[in-house]
């Protein structure tokens, strides 16, 4: 199959997307390789009352929890910089009032214990402050839905762990590091990962990401929702995101999620920061990159490393059809940027929809496999 006749495949295959499911509006697409010889972006929809013009491949949109390997990679760059360590407690970094009852399990106060290695890797055992059911309330998801966008700051996302939700396990034992196999996906770790970033460096999370990924990689189209920037204007704001038919407004709620989701890019961008991540281009030591896929279960049939998901799917469970592993990460408004192995097909896009999350993973699966049939 000639590129032309597979970017026709492709765009027919985004509009199908489109017409057969009544709750995507504005889905936005691209895919690569890293040979660098095959590139397309694509887009879908139509206009309506609050999007008055149709997506289009270069619309910035919301990555939502993408944004932890943009903050998992800056930590490892700084650590490669000696500015931190993996092995530092948390204490070093944060004020006692935040580390103070932070994790207590079964009576047992764990919060010294706590290590930026726990954070990144998603083994704190931590409650997840953004999807965690309050006792007598509703999780901050489920505000957002039923109630409309609205902002929090840091310190009451911690107040809900600490008072209102409860951790999982104990974080993990440092001699387990390598060997251990748990892991709980959990937002908490990423703001207390975020904030020490900028107790490290005395910077804003917007000026680390500039500093250390988005101006290296020239990311012209990417920045942090909610820090003043000039690409936040009417003109050109991020596409809308809807929770089944209706449309969600989560402007103020991706600019207090900050370091765990907050990041605002396009197809492009993404592509460009992907392809440098996984390439290891953007670390100077070549097992910085390695160290990152230490991979540990969460549930099936994904795995996370540090701000790295891989998805991998035996073959007992597709045994008449290929299903590439996928390395990369995806957020809550089913935006997803992976790269899959083998191929090195390098898949980005977001269907702007925060209902049924499990259907950017049946896309890529089916879009991968029908890229590297064709280049193949």
């Amino acid at each position: 199959m000639n590129h032309t006749t597979l970017e026709n495949r492709l765009q027919e295959e985004l509009e199908s997307l489109v017409r057969k499911n009544s709750d995507i509006f504005n889905p936005v697409l691209g895919i690569s390789n890293q040979h660098e010889d095959f590139y397309w972006t694509g887009a879908s929809g139509k206009a309506y009352a609050d999007q008055p013009q149709p997506m289009k491949a270069n619309t910035p949109f919301f990555i939502a929890s993408i944004t932890k390997m943009y903050t998992a990679a800056a930590t490892m760059i700084l650590g490669e910089q000696g500015k931190l360590s993996l092995d530092d407690p948390i204490s070093e970094y944060l004020p006692e009032r935040v580390v103070s009852g932070l994790h207590i399990y079964h009576n047992h106060d764990y919060s010294e214990q706590l290590t930026l290695y726990h954070l990144i890797s998603q083994t704190s055992g931590l409650a997840d402050y953004f999807m965690g059911k309050p006792r007598n309330g509703l999780s901050i998801f489920d505000r957002l839905i039923n109630e409309g966008d609205f902002y929090w700051e840091f310190d009451e996302a911690i107040e809900i762990v600490k008072n209102s939700l409860s951790p999982q396990f104990p974080p993990e034992p440092s001699d387990q590091h390598k060997t251990g196999k748990t892991a709980f996906y959990s937002d908490t770790n990423y703001q207390l990962l975020g904030t020490i970033l900028e107790s490290v460096t005395k910077k804003s999370m917007q000026e680390i990401y500039s500093e250390l990924i988005f101006e290296p990689l020239g990311l012209q189209g990417t920045y942090l929702q909610g820090y003043g920037n000039e690409k936040t204007t009417p003109e050109n704001p991020p596409a809308n995101v809807f929770y089944k038919t209706n449309p969600v407004y989560i402007d103020k709620a991706m600019a207090s999620a900050r370091s765990d989701g907050g990041i605002v890019s396009n197809i492009d961008d993404n592509l460009k920061f992907l392809q440098a991540l996984l390439s290891g281009e953007i670390f100077n030591n070549p097992s910085t990159l390695k160290t990152m896929m230490n991979w540990k279960k969460i549930f099936f049939p994904l795995q996370y490393g540090f701000g790295l998901m891989r998805v991998k799917i035996p073959k007992l469970f597709s045994p008449f059809s290929t299903t590439p592993e996928l390395i990369g990460h995806s957020g809550a408004t089913s935006a997803f940027l992976f790269q899959s192995e083998p191929g090195k097909i390098l898949i980005s896009g977001t269907l702007n929809q925060v209902d049924n999350q499990a259907r950017p993973v049946r896309l890529m699966m089916k879009l991968v496999n029908l890229v590297s049939k064709s280049l193949s």
